[in-house]
């Protein structure tokens, strides 16, 4: 079975930027204007009556990862670990990846997910682009776990998909192959990129999504968020994007200057999900060329859905509960397995950017006007919580070490222009 897919090489500079902090926005394009052209993908079963498959995955910084078996040109095999990303069209690998599989040699990418081989058209994959600094976005995202390549919605929509987080798994198999369990989802699948829409009743106003719990948190554009915001102003919950909403930890005003929202309910038809946590991202090259060029990033961004998207509905709204999708008969179900947790972001409240190894403050978040956290400036070198030196540590554990109910004390060690300094800090809830 061969379907074609839209990809955009990423490039160095700004526009690396957008798509790259995106979570899931890198989208590789042999075309320069602005039509969405798909890669083929060619799915061949093994022998005999056709059954899906059940893939463990793992979890790292928030996002669901999968190990593959990669076939290189001579027929031998190299695994590596995908991430597995439902708001991507088109694959994407490492530089070293894609070099040991030859497509800087003219080579299609071949992979097996279980026993099922995938074939993609070789000059449709992207090398996994760079940030500004020029840091990669896989190891911003995982270090230090080496991560290596995404499994993007391009390839799964080839398939019925199965994403079961109570038991770790994801669930391959031809369309009609999985039950339809939970409740119907009101969808909208663009079936040239795999992307999945959905209409949101937020408490009164409305949204499109894009459904990804590949994505580590639920986003919204800015100027939606501003515009709930000025109806809603008891909304919100804090400026800069502190804990998980951090989706990249990267020094770029998405997130430095997005602002964090609890939402009282999100209506998804039968699906509510109550106090859900969401990033309105700030604006990426400045509110005077956001003003001028209109929001890039999410304009790029939802190109492959087809439609005009609001944001994104990340793991910490999806991934309570198993979601099917049927790409070939257009449905999506939700299963739920547990409650939303409001104090997911309740701790230090720092917006952290990773650097290398180690972090530094990008800013303290402020609630009305007022920082979170005393003693600290934006630039700071964070070393050390509670004594446990950071350099070295992945994304979710750091989060994790900062995080805590309200009046939590964590001891913090930080740099300033060489100079050490020590202090408490104290958790405080974003619920």
């Amino acid at each position: 079975m061969r379907v074609p897919l839209p990809v955009r090489r990423a490039r160095d500079g700004l526009l690396a930027a957008l798509l790259a902090v995106a979570v899931g926005a890198c989208q590789p394009s042999a075309r320069t204007d602005d039509h969405v052209t798909v890669p083929p993908v060619t799915v061949t079963w093994p022998p005999g009556p056709v059954r899906p498959v059940t893939l463990p995955m793992a979890q790292a910084s928030h996002r669901w990862l999968v190990a593959l078996a990669f076939v290189r040109p001579d027929g031998s095999e190299r695994r590596a670990t995908a991430w597995v990303n439902f708001g991507t069209p088109a694959p994407i690998l490492s530089r070293t990846l894609a070099r040991d599989l030859g497509l800087d040699r003219g080579h299609d990418l071949r992979f097996r997910l279980g026993t099922v081989a995938v074939r993609v058209a070789g000059d449709f994959v992207a090398e996994g682009p760079r940030l500004p600094a020029g840091q990669d976005l896989l190891a911003q995202l995982f270090a230090p776990r080496p991560v290596e390549a995404v499994l993007p919605a391009g390839v799964l929509r080839a398939f019925a998909v199965g994403l079961d987080p109570s038991t770790g798994t994801l669930t391959l198999g031809p369309s009609g192959s999985l039950p339809a369990r939970g409740v119907a989802l009101p969808v909208r699948i663009a079936q040239e990129s795999g992307l999945v829409t959905a209409e949101a009743a937020v408490a009164g106003e409305r949204a499109t999504f894009v459904l990804d719990p590949g994505a580590s948190y639920t986003w919204l554009r800015g100027r939606t968020g501003a515009a709930w915001l000025a109806r809603h102003p008891d909304w919100e919950r804090a400026r800069g994007a502190v804990g998980r909403s951090a989706v990249a930890m990267a020094d770029l005003g998405l997130e430095q200057e997005g602002t964090v929202l609890r939402l009282p309910e999100l209506a998804l038809g039968p699906l509510v999900l109550p106090e859900l946590g969401a990033l309105a991202t700030g604006p990426l090259g400045g509110a005077v060329v956001e003003a001028t060029l209109g929001e890039i990033f999410w304009d790029t961004w939802q190109k492959p859905a087809g439609r005009q998207v609001d944001g994104w509905l990340g793991n910490n709204a999806l991934g309570t509960g198993r979601l099917t999708i049927d790409y070939a008969a257009g449905w999506v179900r939700f299963e739920r397995q547990r409650q939303l947790d409001p104090h997911d972001l309740d701790g230090i409240g720092l917006a952290l950017v990773r650097r290398g190894e180690g972090y530094a403050v990008g800013q303290v978040a402020t609630r009305e006007g007022r920082p979170l956290v005393a003693g600290i400036a934006g630039g700071d070198v964070l070393r050390r919580v509670d004594g446990r030196p950071v350099a070295g540590l992945a994304t979710d554990a750091l989060i994790a070490a900062l995080s805590g109910r309200a009046g939590t004390r964590r001891l913090l060690d930080l740099e300033r222009d060489g100079v050490p300094i020590a202090l408490e800090a104290e958790a405080v809830s974003l619920r």
